[in-house]
């Protein structure tokens, strides 16, 4: 059996955004600001350190996060809605307001898991 190893967050990064580490974590921050917008985006930063002191790592999970919910739902209003419909709780606006309360990526794994279960194929995507 070969094991493969994966790559380095960082190395993934200097691949896609270019070699200087510095300039491709201000190209792949820019990158999740774009396609986060203000329709999956939910504004929980902490102002003094912005996205720039993300890891490279949670910054690549969320550009991938929010290009999947943009590209499946298109907002995350719509990512909640489509939860509660799937759940058969579309009238329940109570629980909207909670699933509003969930961060995008958590909203986004809850929808895969939802999704899943409601077609019958537990775990795939």
């Amino acid at each position: 059996m070969v094991h493969v190893m994966s790559k380095s967050p960082l190395s993934i990064v200097k691949e896609r955004f270019g070699e200087d580490p510095k300039k491709a974590k201000e190209k792949l921050v820019a990158a999740v600001k774009k396609v986060a917008g203000k329709d999956v985006w939910l504004d929980r930063l902490n102002e003094d350190k912005g996205l720039e002191h993300v890891s490279n790592k949670k910054l690549l999970h969320l550009e991938q996060v929010f290009a999947a919910v943009s590209k499946k739902v298109g907002s995350r209003e719509k990512l909640i809605g489509e939860i509660a419909k799937l759940q058969g709780r579309s009238k329940d606006e109570d629980y909207k307001t909670r699933l509003g309360e969930e961060s995008t990526p958590s909203l986004w794994d809850r929808f895969q898991a939802v999704q899943s279960s409601a077609s019958g194929n537990p775990g795939s995507n």
